[in-house]
C-alpha cells in the first residue's frame, strides 16, 4: 500500500519559482526538503538565497516606539535582562547598536538609557561611560557636589 500523497510537485515548483527557500517551501507544503532539493537539481535552478536580516534590521524588529518618544526592547535578554540580538551566531547588546546608529562609534563601557526609562532602547536616549562621567561633572558644576 503507497504512503500519503505528498505536496503537488506543479505547487513546489511554484515556490522554487518565485525564489523561496528549499525550508521554506519545506514548511509551506509540509514536505521534505531532500525531495525539494532533488527537483531543483532536476530543474537546474541554483540554491535560492535566504534574505537575511542586517544586525540593525534585526534590532528593529525587536525595537517598538511607545507614544511617549521612547522606543521599547521587546525582544530577547540577556540572563541579567539585557537585552540582546541574536546574529550571526553571535549575541549583541541592543543599546550598543543603538549607540553605533546614533554616535556612529564603538561605545566604551557599558551603554545605559539616559532617559530614566529603564527598558529603553532608543538611539538618542542611550549613552556610554565616558559621556555619563562627562554628565555627572556638568551636573556637580552646576548644582554642586551635595545636588
Amino acid at each position: 500500500m503507497p504512503g500519503p500523497q505528498g505536496a503537488p510537485r506543479a505547487d513546489i515548483i511554484r515556490l522554487l519559482a518565485a525564489g523561496y527557500p528549499d525550508r521554506a517551501i519545506g514548511r509551506e507544503l509540509r514536505t521534505a526538503t531532500k525531495r525539494i532539493r532533488r527537483i531543483r537539481a532536476e530543474l537546474q535552478l541554483p540554491p535560492a538565497r535566504a534574505n537575511v536580516l542586517t544586525l540593525e534590521q534585526k534590532w528593529a524588529t525587536y525595537a517598538l516606539a511607545t507614544d511617549d518618544g521612547h522606543l521599547e526592547w521587546v525582544g530577547p535578554r540577556g540572563t541579567a535582562g539585557t537585552p540582546i540580538v541574536c546574529h550571526g551566531n553571535r549575541r549583541h547588546q541592543a543599546r550598543a547598536i543603538a549607540f553605533r546608529q546614533q554616535y556612529r562609534r564603538d561605545p566604551v563601557g557599558q551603554v545605559r538609557p539616559g532617559c530614566g526609562a529603564a527598558w529603553c532602547v532608543a538611539p538618542a536616549h542611550v549613552a556610554d561611560q565616558p559621556m555619563r562621567a562627562q554628565l555627572d561633572t556638568q551636573y556637580a558644576a552646576i548644582f554642586g557636589e551635595a545636588a
